[in-house]
């Protein structure tokens, strides 16, 4: 009698560790299948980021080039108002020279 108890046991206990390899299979590439969504949200999610990252630098780089110009504009202006007298000055010595 125990034998036959036996013998419809294991393949009973060997039908539940097939189910339960499967279960586990499935789980596994369902968690690889989530790994990898995740992965491709981080790395959108990263180019995103750099990307905004990226235009507030040019954007600030933009602004400081042109408070450079502007300076330098002045800076240009002060010079050749500075130079203008003496150009003045060397035609008329040049002038008196001929």
């Amino acid at each position: 009698m125990h034998t036959h108890w036996k013998n419809r046991l294991a393949p009973a206990a060997l039908g539940l560790a097939l189910i339960t390899l499967v279960g586990c299979d499935a789980a596994e590439q369902s968690a690889q299948k989530l790994a990898e969504e995740a992965k491709k949200e981080a790395q959108v999610l990263i180019e995103e980021s750099v990307g905004e990252v990226v235009d507030e630098l040019n954007r600030q780089v933009d602004s400081l080039q042109e408070s450079t110009n502007r300076a330098l504009g002045k800076a240009e202006l002060e010079e050749e108002a500075e130079t203008e007298p003496q150009e003045a000055e060397r035609t008329r010595d040049e002038g008196v020279e001929t």
